[in-house]
């Protein structure tokens, strides 16, 4: 079994400060959060970047130049860059900041996020029946293909991100056009409102459905990933965690930084008899194009 990959989600696009006060938000902000899980274990940053001043999600290239020139200068952390944002970010900027990154070696990413169907999303305040969020990502088939392509001119790969069983066949369709490369590399979001919710049995089927030889990572919202987490590990798969996906540590106990939430997932790993892949190890495994 392949050493544990580790990805920390610093910040994403929907958590706030009145969730946890600890989320960061300048590019200084959320790079130091990622040297620190670096230290802590992670190999992958998943990046989002806010608007320094107000933590609103934004998605600017000169945002994500300053917080990528940061963390490179103190770590060797994989870069993926998320082209997911928001609903109310049209599709042309989600993608646009691939070309413009891979411009510049010293910022271009290795990796980036690429959603894989059309999602209805949302937030439910089961109590008072409010959606909070209310919601369509959308991901149309021309282009998901305009996506692929994109990352594969540029050479940046894809982390084909999966919210229901069927966004794999349409993964599987891009491959078939030769938009996506081998190996493919998943990861099952499970527990959003709208998508496969965080379950053994979901997570299974998933990683039942995918190709041979392509590798898999779990992310759960919430307190899901401390419960399904070590299931995840048990069958061979890798981890995302952070305030993008979960701001406790535990139940009712926020966490004090990104880099708490990743070094319990190390010990998870660890304890299971799995080691934590170095991020030179990572790039091997996830066959990145510099390797």
């Amino acid at each position: 079994m392949n050493k544990t990959i580790l990805t920390v989600a610093p910040t994403g696009g929907l958590t706030t400060k009145k969730q946890n006060p600890n989320l960061p938000y300048t590019p200084a902000e959320i790079a130091r959060s990622a040297v620190d899980s670096w230290k802590a274990g992670a190999s992958i940053v998943h990046l989002h970047v806010r608007d320094p001043l107000t933590g609103e999600r934004v998605h600017k290239a000169d945002l994500f130049r300053e917080t990528i020139r940061i963390i490179r200068a103190e770590s060797d952390l994989i870069i993926n860059v998320t082209t997911g944002v928001g609903p109310d970010t049209p599709l042309e900027e989600r993608i646009s900041v691939i070309p413009e990154l891979s411009a510049d070696p010293k910022v271009k990413p290795e990796m980036a996020s690429l959603n894989c169907g059309s999602l209805n999303f949302g937030m439910l305040n089961r109590k008072t029946r409010e959606f909070i969020l209310n919601d369509v990502q959308m991901n149309p088939w021309a282009s998901l293909l305009h996506f692929a392509d994109t990352m594969k001119q540029c050479g940046v790969v894809p982390e084909l991100e999966i919210y229901d069983a069927g966004m794999i066949h349409n993964a599987l369709v891009l491959q078939s056009l030769d938009a996506l490369g081998e190996p493919l590399h998943f990861q099952f979001v499970l527990g959003v409102l709208g998508g496969m919710q965080a379950t053994v049995e979901n997570m299974m089927f998933l990683k039942s459905s995918i190709p041979q030889g392509a590798t898999w990572s779990l992310c759960a919202i919430g307190l899901n990933i401390y419960t399904l987490g070590p299931a995840a590990l048990a069958a061979g798969g890798n981890l995302r965690a952070g305030f993008e996906d979960c701001v406790h540590i535990s139940k009712g106990v926020l966490a004090e930084s990104n880099a708490q939430i990743v070094a319990k997932m190390a010990r998870f790993s660890e304890e299971m008899g799995r080691e934590v892949a170095k991020p030179s190890e990572a790039r091997k495994i996830l066959s990145l194009p510099n390797n």
